[in-house]
């Protein structure tokens, strides 16, 4: 919907224009609100999806050692010099797995690239299955991107190990934020409010906008169902992840093994596989249980699995699972083994010490891990449209009918729920966090 709002915002009738039109009788020229596609397309990959950079930094950042960039003060002596030489190095693993993420979904993206017409490798690939019928051709472009998401996993995964650190003290104090002041203080509040204008209240105004002049055709109860169900599949799919991933990077750090990180990594490449592509695969494994199961037990229904609601958690748990593979693997990369080391030696078990040392110490990283993946699920059209019951509706299949029906004022309410949600376990994750 970022797409739709930044076009409808600087188009003729957007509310750019209009209130230029209405209140300062200006006509402003094409040329000052048209913006070339692929620039279009970078800059609504950039206002939307840093989020997932901000989150993990801010979380690392916040289990910072605050001895760590002291003895950088005494040492290196600007806070220039200080970020490059001693910051950076430590925040890369977090601050790179958030760019893996980042890739992977401007990788993975349809919507934006098919709305400006741009031909990526996902926008091959439904073309080739859906448009041309060639299933064969689309397999092969999905094996190759496949391929080439594997090996940039990869080369992260070397670059981490060839920079690796843990905090040796336990005697930690966290990093503690100092006031800006003067022009430093103008500055970062003219750039944070940049970019939250321009990445959240310009596409929501436009909205707003859109919702004013439907409102009443498109508030019913049929909107607080598809709310409803909506939140009820991401959070169920959301705990499922973050248990899987948590326990995941939490056994691969215990008892490491070439086969099993092996399986990890081709866990993570659910995220780069395109989601229709996904949801076929899905849909045939489990077609091909039902009959298994049909033929066993006859009595039961022919669709009682791959047209229920577990059929669409499983694919979200499938392909939002390395979102929180990556969180929760960036911030036990940062504690190293010497908590847990410690617990073992005083005579705790495995089992006592991941629930008693390890959790508490990741818990913000899961807790900000699970708000991106919150998010995604939200966000997540091509999934839901394949594989929502009958007669069942989210919030983002609703918002698509609407805009493929070209009526784009209805999108605005559907589109505000998914907003909100957003923001109430953001806001929620927080409240964790300061606990």
């Amino acid at each position: 919907m970022a797409a739709y709002a930044y076009d409808g915002l600087t188009g003729y009738t957007g509310l750019i224009q209009s209130l230029a039109r209405n209140y300062l009788d200006l006509s402003l020229a094409p040329i000052l609100v048209r913006i070339p596609p692929q620039l279009w397309a970078i800059l609504v990959f950039s206002l939307t999806l840093y989020p997932y950079v901000y989150l993990l930094t801010r979380a690392f950042l916040l289990n910072q050692s605050a001895a760590i960039m002291e003895n950088a003060l005494l040492l290196c002596g600007g806070p220039w010099r200080r970020f490059f030489r001693v910051g950076w190095p430590l925040l890369w693993p977090t601050a790179g797995a958030g760019v893996i993420l980042v890739g992977l979904e401007v990788i993975n993206d349809f919507g934006v690239t098919s709305h400006y017409g741009l031909n990526t490798f996902t926008t091959a690939i439904f073309a080739a299955w859906f448009g041309m019928g060639d299933v064969d051709t689309a397999i092969k472009l999905a094996l190759f991107l496949l391929v080439l998401v594997f090996l940039i996993l990869l080369l992260r995964k070397a670059t981490i190990k060839a920079r690796r650190y843990q905090i040796v003290s336990s005697r930690e104090r966290r990093l503690t934020p100092s006031p800006a002041k003067g022009w430093t203080q103008v500055k970062i509040i003219a750039l944070c409010g940049a970019a939250s204008g321009a990445g959240f209240f310009a596409p929501i105004g436009q909205m707003a906008f859109w919702l004013h002049l439907s409102w009443r055709e498109s508030f019913n109860p049929a909107i607080l169902s598809a709310l409803g169900y909506t939140l009820a599949i991401a959070s169920i799919a959301t705990l499922i992840i973050m248990i899987l991933a948590t326990g995941t990077v939490n056994a691969g750090r215990l008892y490491p093994q070439k086969y099993a990180h092996f399986l990890t990594q081709g866990a993570n490449l659910g995220y780069s596989i395109p989601s229709a592509a996904l949801a076929i695969g899905v849909i045939s494994l489990f077609i091909g249980l039902e009959r298994s199961i049909v033929s066993l037990w006859p009595s039961l229904p022919a669709k009682f699995l791959s047209m229920a609601s577990f059929t669409l958690i499983f694919a979200y748990s499938s392909r939002f699972f390395a979102i929180g593979y990556q969180a929760v693997d960036s911030a036990f990369a940062k504690i190293g083994p010497i908590y847990t080391e410690a617990s073992r030696t005083l005579g705790r078990g495995t089992t006592t010490t991941f629930f008693l040392v390890d959790l508490p110490i990741v818990r913000q990283s899961i807790i900000s891990g699970s708000a991106l993946v919150f998010i995604d699920i939200l966000k997540e059209l091509p999934l839901a449209l394949l594989l929502r019951p009958f007669n069942t509706e989210t919030l983002g299949t609703t918002a698509y009918h609407f805009a493929n029906n070209e009526v784009l004022e209805m999108t605005a309410l559907p589109s505000f729920g998914v907003i909100l949600a957003d923001v109430i376990f953001i806001a929620l994750t927080r409240a964790w966090e300061k606990k």
